[in-house]
C-alpha cells in the first residue's frame, strides 16, 4: 500500500503538530471561550462540565426538560447501562435504519474548532441519523479541540496516519443549527413531501478532570494526543499485556485516585517504540521517567535508578543486546509478567531506539550522563 506523501518528510509534519498543539494549550482558555461565543452566536446550547459525574447528571436534565422517551448513545463512555432500564435506548449501529425517530442522541465530536465553532465527527456508529432526532447533545473533549479551522484538515489526516491509511467514509461538520425533519400531512400531489422544525443541539464543553494535568508544564503534553492509537499498535508492554497504551498510562497516572502508580514500572521498558512512532512528536520517555520520579513515594527510590540507568546506557545495551541481556532485563523487571517475558523472548529489535537523558531528582535541569552509573 502507498504511504501518503507527507510520510516522506514525517519529522518535520511531527514538528509543526507538536507546535499547533502547544501553541492551543498555550491560550486555551482563550480558544475555548471563542468556541462558546460562536457556539452560542448560533443559537446552540453550551454546557461546561467537570467530570463524569456531572457529564450524567447533565444528560439526566436534558432527558427530563426535552421529556425524552427514546434515545442512543454513540460515545466512547458508557452512558448507555446507566439509562437502559428507565428508557428505551437504541444501540448506535441501528440508529441509522431505524423505522422510528428518536427524542435524543448523545455523540462525541472527534475535533471542535474554536474559531469557527464547528463539530466534527468521524464514522461515528450511529452514520447519517442526524435528521431523525429532535434533540442532538455533543460532547467535546477540550483537549480534543484545535484552534483554527485551517488546520483542520490537516489534523485528520495526521489522526487517520496510522490506520493503513484509509481516511474516514463519514465525515459530519456541524457549522450551523440544524432541522429535524418531520413527516408532512400533505398529499402526494404537493410539492413539499415534509416539514421541517429546529433541532435542539447542546454542546458540551467536557473537562474530563484535567486540572491536574495542565497545571504542569511537562504533563500537559501528554494532553497533546490526538487519539490516533499509533503508540499502542507499537508499544510491547500492551500488545503483551492489558492493552494500556503509553499516553493513557501517563494521563492515568498523574491522576492519584486512578491508583495507577503503583503498576508504572510494570507497564513501560522505556523502550521509546511509542515517542518514536507519536505523529504528534509527545516526548512519552521523558513524561514516563517523571512519573516514575513522582512515584517515588509508592515504588522503590533504588528501582527508579536503576531503569534511569539502564536508559542512560541504552547505546550500550544495544550493542549487548543478546538473549542472554534479554533474560537480564526482562527477570529483573518484569519477572512477574509472564506475558511480557515471553513477548521479549520472540523479539530482536533494539530495546531502546531514541535519544534521550533524564533529569537528576534534585536538579531536573541537568541531564544524567553515562559516567553517573560507571
Amino acid at each position: 500500500m502507498n504511504q501518503p506523501v507527507f510520510d516522506q518528510n514525517f519529522e518535520s509534519i511531527r514538528k509543526k503538530a507538536y507546535a499547533l498543539r502547544h501553541n492551543y494549550f498555550d491560550d486555551m482558555d482563550k480558544h475555548l471561550l471563542n468556541l462558546e461565543s460562536s457556539l452560542m452566536k448560533k443559537g446552540l446550547n453550551v454546557l461546561w462540565i467537570k467530570d463524569k459525574n456531572s457529564l450524567i447528571e447533565s444528560v439526566k436534565e436534558l432527558i427530563d426538560s426535552q421529556d425524552v422517551r427514546r434515545l442512543c448513545f454513540d460515545t466512547k463512555m458508557p452512558l448507555a447501562s446507566v439509562f437502559q432500564n428507565k428508557l428505551e435506548v437504541v444501540p448506535p449501529e441501528q440508529a441509522e435504519n431505524s423505522s422510528d425517530d428518536m427524542d435524543l442522541l448523545v455523540v462525541d465530536a472527534d475535533m471542535a474548532v474554536c474559531d469557527s465553532g464547528s463539530l466534527v465527527m468521524m464514522d461515528r456508529k450511529s452514520g447519517c441519523c442526524f435528521n431523525k432526532v429532535k434533540n442532538l447533545a455533543v460532547i467535546v473533549d477540550i483537549d480534543q479541540a484545535i484552534a483554527h479551522l485551517q488546520d483542520l484538515s490537516f489534523f485528520i489526516a495526521l489522526k487517520y496516519w496510522s490506520k493503513d491509511y484509509k481516511m474516514p467514509q463519514d465525515v459530519k461538520v456541524v457549522q450551523n443549527k440544524l432541522n429535524y425533519i418531520l413527516p408532512s400531512n400533505l398529499s402526494y400531489l404537493s410539492e413539499q413531501m415534509f416539514s421541517q422544525e429546529d433541532m435542539n443541539i447542546t454542546v458540551i464543553l467536557y473537562l474530563n478532570d484535567i486540572e491536574d494535568i495542565i497545571s504542569s508544564d511537562l504533563l500537559k503534553e501528554s494532553l497533546y494526543c490526538i487519539q490516533c492509537g499509533e503508540c499502542l499498535k507499537v508499544c510491547p508492554v500492551a500488545s503483551a499485556h492489558d492493552g494500556i497504551s503509553p499516553i493513557d498510562l501517563v494521563k492515568m497516572n498523574s491522576l492519584d485516585k486512578y491508583n495507577q502508580s503503583q503498576h508504572l514500572f510494570a507497564h513501560t521498558t522505556l523502550c521509546g517504540a511509542c515517542e518514536a512512532a507519536c505523529p504528534v512528536n509527545i516526548p512519552l520517555v521523558k513524561l514516563m521517567l517523571s512519573e516514575m520520579q513522582a512515584s517515588n513515594m509508592i515504588s522503590k527510590p533504588s528501582r527508579t535508578k536503576q531503569l534511569y540507568s539502564l536508559f542512560a546506557k541504552r547505546s550500550k545495551l544495544n550493542k549487548a543486546n543478546n538473549s542472554f541481556f534479554r533474560f537480564f532485563f526482562v527477570k529483573r523487571f518484569f519477572g512477574r509478567n509472564k506475558m511480557l517475558s515471553r513477548y521479549f523472548s520472540n523479539q530482536t529489535a533494539d530495546f531502546f531506539n531514541i535519544s534521550y537523558q533524564p533529569p537528576h531528582e534534585d536538579n531536573p535541569n541537568e541531564l544524567i550522563k553515562d559516567s553517573d552509573f560507571e
